[in-house]
């Protein structure tokens, strides 16, 4: 029922007759193992089928293919084939089997093998002790190295897949040595010296390794990771090339009764044992019949501790607890009357397996031994540091260990333990391709590996903060990259002051406008008897003044820190008072309209004359725009917003119109009634007057329609701070035009031709 690993189900079936040779791979401890449980299930009288004695070897060379194999036939000898005097029936071993040596994961399908258990680890495991080892030490670039027998290149080729499906590492070589075509070792070594892989996964017989190792102008420094199958054979042989490697071992675990036992055991005490006397013989020479052992007994405590050092037996204890577990669930079923006193007449093997699943044993060691779903013992996988001296001495030490006995994977690496070679002057680096610093990410190369890769720098708002990013991570809004590409950081922030050049340009000519207009109004006022003042509607003339100085002083609220209410109100203040200015100009053209019209003979616009109409026309186009600005403000209301837009590492705080559409209705109905305005002085620019200011409201409605009109296309071009300047260039040019053509060839008549400005000169120039 307990198999060895790597063999056929059946391979039990060949023990006796291969005993002599089997023997020989099987170390002191699997020996013991048999001696302890054969004395005590069974007796000292059992006669084995052959006799043989030969050397024995502290280890297989085939790892663990070999070691105690013939311990446990043995055992299952003694345990189902006890000798009675009457040949009873002997049952069939093929229900219930424990492997202490198999990692193959094909038996961990229930269906097919669903009475199969093992103490030995699985392959899964080790390579999740692989992957994790690579993930530690960020090692990406590594190469395996390997036999072509049938059980390694298919372990291996799943490895392989595992590590890169993990994205682990990528595998920079796959060499699989040809027992039956050895010269490809010299073609394995040259490709080993052209990689420029620090690290190799070693599972090869250890032959073809020391071929490739002491090849000619071999002194590559590379950190072997040698898998558990081969670890066991690699301590023997102290290579140089092995220094600073790392080992995957079982773990090391202490065997109770086993020293004792050892130190008592002679051929005097079991003389008719072959193993006992393959012992002494390997001990202390041939024994004969002259020689009394049981004066030697006393030796084996003082034999060569390196070969009789019971914890370093790390494959013998899988044997231990396969058999103690064995014991258990015979224990179980003897106490369940399954088995009787007399032995195993009424035993039925498969009734073996349903106590198998419920062995859950606490051995003298730290483990707690149970079988999982899948038939495998929970155990654990030590990682050893191997380093080999100049006068080839040889140390290991334990570094880390991977854990799965707690019913959690549990990985642990102590990096201050392990002694690397001074050639790689800390951690071993091996990659593909070098870190890409911070500031840069990973560019694939084509038809490469995805280790292998090229750097390339971030663009402008994006950075990376550690190496070897596959992509780089935009920033904030509010936030840009530094010089780097390494850091986010604030954004400058940006808007149109009035310490700017720009502003304080903008803000001095709206003071400069604004008192100028203020001084019109004054003269205005001053000189309001006079025949020019009262000629051209002297109280819309007032309005249109006053609306002018409040468009220029409007235009300082587009200057400065935009609050939430500042964006609220000024392009609504702007609206409302120019839309007024507009409409004043409006009402006064309409107003020499009339008057010269109701002149005529017969002419029914004389009762129109006055002041009534332009009010009213003022007023309505006025209202007609407050209610605009009133839906804009309800339905979608200007609000303060930062631009990350228009400029890289600067962030403009500006508002943000909110309703497009009800913006453009707001400057396109100031538009319109520009228009308007145009066309009747227009069409009344040949009426005769001396003071007839149609001409001069025709051109200043030009150069206000021209403005605007220009406008439109810069304000769609232009972002951030200088699109507010474009909106009070217009504001403040537009404005200049009104003021300039409506009124101060007035004031120029007022001031400096005073004697134009009398009714006599006005009668005068009638006449002429």
């Amino acid at each position: 029922m307990v198999f060895p690993g790597r063999h056929h189900l059946g391979s039990h079936a060949n023990v006796k007759g291969d005993f002599a040779y089997r023997l020989c791979s099987a170390p002191f401890a699997a020996i013991a193992v048999y001696l302890v449980f054969g004395t005590f299930l069974v007796g000292t009288h059992h006669v084995p089928n052959k006799s043989s004695t030969c050397a024995l070897d502290s280890q297989g060379s085939g790892g663990y293919q070999q070691e105690g194999d013939i311990i446990l036939g043995l055992l299952i000898e003694l345990f189902f084939f006890k000798r009675t005097t009457k040949q009873s029936y002997r049952p069939s071993l093929s229900s219930t089997q424990i492997s202490y040596g198999t990692q193959d994961t094909s038996f961990n399908d229930r269906k097919r093998f669903p009475t199969f258990y093992r103490t030995m680890i699985s392959e899964n495991t080790e390579f999740k002790v692989v992957i994790h080892l690579l993930k530690t030490f960020n090692w990406t670039w590594v190469g395996m190295l390997i036999s072509d027998d049938t059980d390694r290149d298919e372990r291996n080729e799943r490895m392989k897949a595992q590590i890169i499906n993990s994205g682990a590492a990528c595998i920079a070589f796959f060499l699989v040595v040809k027992e039956k075509d050895l010269s490809l070792l010299h073609g394995a070594t040259q490709t080993i010296k052209r990689s420029t892989a620090n690290v190799i996964l070693l599972d090869i017989k250890i032959m073809h390794f020391i071929c490739i190792v002491l090849a000619d102008n071999y002194d590559r420094n590379i950190i072997w990771i040698s898998l558990s199958s081969m670890s066991t054979v690699v301590v023997n042989y102290p290579l140089l090339a092995l220094n600073g490697s790392l080992l995957l071992m079982l773990s090391q675990e202490e065997i109770p009764g086993l020293q004792q036992f050892i130190y008592s055991a002679s051929p005097s005490k079991f003389p008719r044992d072959p193993i006992t006397a393959s012992l002494w013989n390997y001990a202390f020479g041939p024994l004969n019949s002259k020689r009394n052992t049981s004066n030697i007994n006393d030796m084996l405590k003082i034999y060569d501790t390196s070969v009789l050092n019971f914890n370093t037996y790390r494959l013998t204890y899988n044997i231990y607890i396969s058999v103690y577990a064995l014991g258990h669930a015979l224990h179980d079923m003897f106490m369940d009357k399954v088995i009787n006193r007399q032995g195993f007449p009424e035993f039925m093997p498969w009734k073996l397996n349903s106590y198998l699943k419920k062995v859950h044993l606490k051995t003298t060691s730290v483990d707690n031994m149970f079988f999982n779903k899948y038939g495998e013992a929970p155990r654990r996988l030590d990682v050893l540091s191997l380093n080999i001296f100049p006068n080839n001495t040889m140390i290991t030490r334990k570094v880390g260990d991977f854990d799965l006995s707690a019913h959690k994977e549990n990985f642990i690496i102590y990096k201050e333990r392990i002694l690397w070679t001074p050639h790689f002057n800390g951690i071993p680096h091996s990659a593909c391709s070098k870190n890409c610093p911070p500031g840069s990410r990973k560019m694939l190369i084509k038809e490469m590996p995805s280790c292998c890769y090229n750097c390339v720098r971030c663009s402008e708002g994006e950075v990376t903060t550690v190496s070897d990013m596959e992509n780089c991570i935009r920033c904030p809004k509010i936030q840009w990259s530094n010089e780097q590409r390494n850091k986010c950081i604030m954004r400058t922030l940006d808007f149109l002051s009035f310490e700017d050049y720009m502003g304080l340009f903008l803000t001095s000519m709206a003071i400069v406008l604004s008192i100028l207009t203020t001084a019109i109004l004054i003269i205005f006022i001053k000189y309001k008897h006079t025949t020019i003042v009262k000629a051209n509607n002297r109280e819309l003339s007032y309005c249109l003044l006053i609306s002018l100085i409040l468009s220029f002083f409007c235009s300082l609220l587009f200057i400065g820190w935009p609050t939430k209410g500042i964006c609220l109100i000024r392009q609504v203040v702007f609206a409302i008072d120019f839309t007024f200015s507009i409409s004043c100009v409006l009402g006064k053209t309409l107003t020499v309209v009339i008057a010269f019209s109701a002149t005529r003979p017969g002419s029914k616009l004389r009762g129109w004359v006055g002041t009534r109409i332009p009010k009213c026309i003022v007023l309505i186009c006025t209202l007609v725009e407050i209610v605009i600005c009133s839906l804009w403000l309800i339905n979608s209301p200007p609000f303060p917003e930062y631009d990350t837009e228009s400029h890289t590492a600067t962030m403009i705080l500006h508002c943000n119109e909110g309703s497009t559409v009800a913006f453009y209705m707001v400057i396109g109905y100031i538009a319109l009634l520009a228009l308007i305005c145009l066309f009747v002085a227009y069409l009344s620019r040949t009426l005769p007057d001396i003071y007839n200011e149609a001409q001069y409201i025709t051109f200043s409605m030009l150069v206000f329609c021209s403005v605007w009109i220009s406008f439109i296309p810069a304000y769609l071009s232009t972002k951030g701070k200088f699109l507010t300047s474009v909106e009070i260039f217009a504001i403040l040019t537009s404005g200049s035009g009104l003021l300039g053509l409506i009124f101060v060839p007035k004031c120029y008549i007022i001031l400096l031709k005073p004697e134009r400005n009398t009714r006599l000169y006005l009668i005068q120039l009638k006449h002429k």
